[in-house]
């Protein structure tokens, strides 16, 4: 990732013009997504019977789904605790199963402003990642866990060293 945001910005700021071309850090970002969605887990209340292997729902069922548990499912993600952002090319995402990968919800409901984080998230990472000035290291004061509350997050702070560079 570093040595594509110094191919692609250089000595420049991230702008929308570099976005398309920051590919591996878009990769990244989604891996990010998978082992850490902001939103863990979306609930949906049915308007019709549903059914569902043997089991019939009748309409108003209320249904809870978790991307945090699909997304380290080993049923679709080899090792999945791993950080591997190869997982999301092109060619990973062609075969992927529909839901198994939902950050951002799906359907009807999906996020509104996905579209607009996608763009924000690589841009951002872009722009802490950039190696030309800067470097973040984190400095393990407390465990690296996650909290989920409405949103997924550190349940402890997050120490971090800046490096920078000229």
């Amino acid at each position: 990732m570093y040595a594509e945001v110094d191919r692609v910005l250089g000595r420049q700021a991230a702008t929308m013009q570099s976005y398309p071309q920051l590919r591996y850090t878009e990769m990244v970002f989604a891996e990010s997504m998978r082992l850490y969605p902001p939103a863990w887990a979306m609930g949906r209340q049915s308007t019709r019977p549903v059914d569902f292997g043997p089991y019939r729902f009748p309409p108003d069922t209320h249904f809870f789904m978790s991307q945090y548990i699909m997304h380290r499912s080993p049923e679709y993600w080899e090792d999945p605790l791993a950080f591997r952002p190869e997982r999301h090319t092109p060619a990973a995402k062609a075969v992927r199963p529909r839901f198994v990968y939902f950050p951002f919800g799906g359907g009807n409901r999906q996020c509104i402003g996905e579209g607009f984080a996608w763009m924000e998230g690589v841009l951002s990472l872009a722009t802490i990642a950039h190696a030309q000035r800067w470097r973040l290291h984190f400095v393990p004061r407390h465990p690296a866990v996650a909290q989920a509350r409405i949103t997924l997050r550190a349940k402890f702070p997050l120490a971090m060293r800046v490096e920078v560079s000229r």
